[in-house]
C-alpha cells in the first residue's frame, strides 16, 4: 500500500524539539514532564547526555501503587531510541517504526548530534492526507 504524503523528508513531517529528563529523575518528575508538555513520551538521558529510551504514560501507569519518589525515570523506560535521518522519507520512517516495533523515532543526522525532533505514528498518519476524524 502506498500513501501520498510520505514521500517527503522526515524533517518536514517531524515535531521539532525533544522533551528530555535525566535517568535519575523521579517517576513523579517524569509524570509531570509528560503532562506539562502535553507529550506522549519523554526522552530519558544518561549522565553524558546519551539517550537511554522513552518514558511513556504506560510506563508511569504500570508503576501505580509504587512510591513515585523512589522509582526513577530510567526504571520505567518503555521503548528504545531509534534514530532516523532528517532527509529520510516518511515512507522510510513508517517502515522503521514497524521494523523496530516502536511508536516514535528520534530525528538526527548522527547518534552523536542532538536530535532535531521526533516523528511518531500519528505524525505519519496525518501526512497521508487521510481525515483525522470520521
Amino acid at each position: 500500500m502506498s500513501f501520498k504524503g510520505l514521500d517527503v523528508p522526515v524533517r518536514d513531517l517531524m515535531r521539532p524539539g525533544v522533551v528530555t529528563i535525566g535517568e535519575r529523575a523521579s517517576l513523579e518528575q517524569a509524570r509531570r514532564a509528560l503532562l506539562s508538555h502535553g507529550v506522549h513520551a519523554v526522552l530519558v538521558v544518561g549522565a553524558g547526555g546519551a539517550s537511554r529510551g522513552w518514558v511513556m504514560a504506560r510506563g508511569v501507569l504500570a508503576r501505580a501503587g509504587d512510591d513515585p519518589a523512589l522509582v526513577t525515570a530510567g526504571q520505567v523506560v518503555c521503548e528504545p531510541v531509534v534514530r532516523i535521518s532528517p532527509m529520510a522519507t516518511g515512507a522510510e520512517a513508517a517502515r522503521m517504526l514497524v521494523e523496530h516495533r516502536v511508536s516514535r523515532l528520534i530525528v538526527a543526522r548522527t547518534d552523536a548530534e542532538p536530535p532535531e525532533g521526533v516523528i511518531g505514528e500519528l505524525d505519519l498518519l496525518a501526512a497521508t492526507g487521510e481525515p483525522r476524524y470520521a
